[in-house]
């Protein structure tokens, strides 16, 4: 920070920062203790010179003060890190995870859409709408971390709750949105306050009377296997991945398991899986960014190809089966191009730069 501008800094304000990165339109919140304060804005990270720097002292009372009473300080303190959300002023959520590193404590808050887009502005692939039609089976929603997975996967929880009456559970780490009750009731159970795990929510899910479960992450082999036995007895299950394709999210779910059970999970899913929505965010024109996406959808070739383990298969049979639904990455930066909507060169950096199949 220089001279000038350390003059000209004010003294920390948490809310007039969060109103600066909702005017902004920043993905993401850093601070910390002695640490730069930072925007991320459409994936881009600017620091914010106009915020003295906070202090150990300063970062502690602030970030402590946040959380609910001794209890959660204490759990921060003793795990070194923590979820939790916090509400803003203007009634903005943020998804918040504070940490230590080199020993001071740090902060980062992710913005939650206040209000979600509707299903048809978020460019999702046409099948996408019959895909969360069914009523039994499992929907995956996949992509890096800041993608854009969670907004995706709220708007297709409120098309459900705008057109079908259903009971949905969904059990989050935290919750980060909260649904307004309309064709649907809602459950929304967080971690460590409603539950004390995922595996134990998803154990007793069944005697909850749900229609549809909605899993905040696929962490472990516990909790695929309990969304496996969800799908099974009848039920609509969605959830997420850090993934970047199908083929790569089926071979994430194998790794999950030991040589000797591959097969069996493997056969499971190939029966229960409906599709793999997969999604990364490329500059859009004019400023901002959009969405490009992969849909992979369970007909019996990528079902027989899912079986045996196949994933080379896997993609080859996205790309070839378009008159199916199905949808490659680059078919849909195609079309954005096509519409006017990205720019080509952007694409091909993206293309170049991304690795999308490892």
């Amino acid at each position: 920070m220089t001279k000038s501008e350390s003059t000209n800094a004010v003294k920390f304000d948490l809310n007039k920062l969060l109103d600066l990165a909702i005017e902004k339109k920043a993905s993401d919140v850093h601070l910390g203790a002695d640490s730069k304060i930072a925007l991320r804005i459409f994936g881009e990270i600017h620091f914010v010179e106009s915020f003295n720097l906070l202090n150990e002292a300063e970062a502690e009372q602030l970030i402590f003060g946040m959380l609910k009473g001794k209890e959660e300080v204490e759990k921060l303190q003793r795990d070194r890190e923590f979820d939790f959300s916090h509400r803003h002023t203007d009634g903005t959520n943020f998804r918040c995870n504070a940490f230590f590193r080199h020993g001071k404590i740090a902060l980062v808050m992710r913005q939650v859409d206040k209000i979600l887009p509707a299903f048809d502005e978020i460019g999702l692939p046409a099948m996408a709408r019959k895909l969360i039609q069914n009523k039994q089976g499992l929907i995956l929603v996949c992509g890096p971390t800041g993608s854009g997975k969670s907004t995706t996967l709220r708007v297709m929880l409120e098309e459900i709750n705008e057109t079908r009456v259903e009971h949905i559970i969904t059990i989050e780490d935290p919750i980060e949105f909260t649904f307004t009750n309309k064709k649907c009731i809602f459950s929304q159970r967080e971690l460590n306050y409603d539950t004390l795990s995922f595996e134990a929510a998803l154990r007793v899910a069944l005697r909850e009377d749900p229609d549809i479960v909605t899993i905040g992450e696929m962490r472990d082999r516990e909790t695929i296997t309990a969304a496996l036995n969800l799908c099974e007895t009848g039920h609509l299950v969605f959830s997420t991945l850090h993934t970047n394709s199908g083929p790569q999210t089926i071979n994430r779910l194998m790794q999950a398991f030991s040589l000797d059970q591959r097969d069996a999970m493997l056969a499971r899913l190939a029966d229960s899986l409906l599709g793999v929505l997969s999604q990364r965010l490329i500059p859009k024109k004019g400023g901002g960014r959009v969405a490009i996406f992969e849909l992979m959808l369970a007909t019996s070739a990528i079902r027989n190809a899912i079986r045996k383990g196949d994933t080379p298969q896997l993609e080859n049979t996205i790309t070839t089966s378009s008159e199916s639904g199905m949808v490659s990455i680059h078919q849909s930066a195609e079309q954005l191009i096509e519409q006017g909507i990205v720019e080509q060169k952007d694409v091909q950096s993206f293309f170049e730069s991304a690795k999308l199949d490892e």
